[in-house]
C-alpha cells in the first residue's frame, strides 16, 4: 500500500468516526421531563448573558449544548434546532413589532421536540405561548413577575400537558429572574438571577414529578 493510499484510508476512518460522533444521539431517555435543573439553570443563565450581550455565536453554541444534553439530540440535530432557536431569539431582539415573524422557527423547534420525545402537545400553541411571554416582558403594565409568570406557566402547561396551576411556582420564579435582569440592565446581578433560575427549574422538576405526567 502506497503512502498516499494509507493517508486516504486513515482520513476515511477518522471521518467515519467523526461522522458517527456527530450523528449518533447520546444514551439516555428522550424525555421532556428528565432533566438536571441546576445544569439547565446554568446554561440558561449563560444564554441570557450571551443574548443581552448580542453574542450570537456564543448563544448558538450554548443552545446546541443545552439541546444535546436536555433532549439527547445528536450534535447534528442539536445544531439544526439550535439554529432555529438562536435565529428566533436574535430576530426578536431587533424587533419593535410584528413579532410573529419568529413563530416559524419556534414552531419548527417544538415540532422536532414533539416528534423526538413522542409527545402529543400542539407545537404551534406552545410556540405562540412562548412568544406571548417574550412580548409581555417588553410591555409596561403587562410585565410584572406575576403577569409574565402566569404566561410562562401557561406555556409549560401546554408543553408538559398539565395544568397552569401546577406550573405556577416555576413560572413565577423564572419571571422573577427576568424582572431582576431588566431592573438592573446595565449591571445585572447574575448570581441572583442564576439562583432564581435554579429554584425555578427545581420547582418545575418537583411539580412534574408530583403531577406524574
Amino acid at each position: 500500500m502506497g503512502r498516499s493510499t494509507r493517508i486516504l484510508v486513515v482520513f476515511l476512518v477518522l471521518a467515519s468516526f467523526g461522522l458517527a460522533y456527530v450523528l449518533t444521539p447520546p444514551r439516555g431517555p428522550r424525555s421532556l421531563r428528565d432533566f438536571d435543573p441546576d445544569r439547565l439553570a446554568l446554561l440558561e443563565t449563560r444564554m441570557w448573558q450571551a443574548y443581552y450581550a448580542k453574542e450570537r455565536g456564543r448563544l448558538f453554541g450554548l443552545l446546541v449544548t443545552l439541546l444535546h444534553e436536555q433532549y439527547h439530540y445528536s450534535w447534528a440535530t442539536a445544531a439544526v434546532e439550535g439554529f432555529h432557536l438562536a435565529r428566533a431569539a436574535a430576530t426578536f431582539a431587533e424587533l419593535k413589532g410584528n413579532y410573529d415573524v419568529v413563530l416559524p422557527d419556534l414552531e419548527a423547534s417544538y415540532a422536532k421536540v414533539r416528534a423526538w420525545t413522542g409527545s402529543t402537545f400542539d407545537a404551534r400553541a406552545v410556540a405562540r405561548a412562548e412568544l406571548a411571554w417574550w412580548e409581555a416582558r417588553r410591555i409596561p403594565g403587562r410585565n410584572s413577575p406575576e403577569q409574565v409568570g402566569q404566561l410562562i406557566a401557561e406555556e409549560y402547561a401546554l408543553l408538559y400537558e398539565t395544568s397552569p396551576s401546577a406550573m405556577a411556582a416555576a413560572g413565577f420564579l423564572r419571571a422573577q429572574a427576568g424582572a431582576l435582569r431588566d431592573a438592573h440592565a446595565e449591571k445585572p446581578d447574575w448570581p441572583a438571577i442564576a439562583r432564581l433560575l435554579r429554584e425555578s427549574y427545581r420547582e418545575l422538576r418537583l411539580a412534574l414529578a408530583s403531577a406524574n405526567v
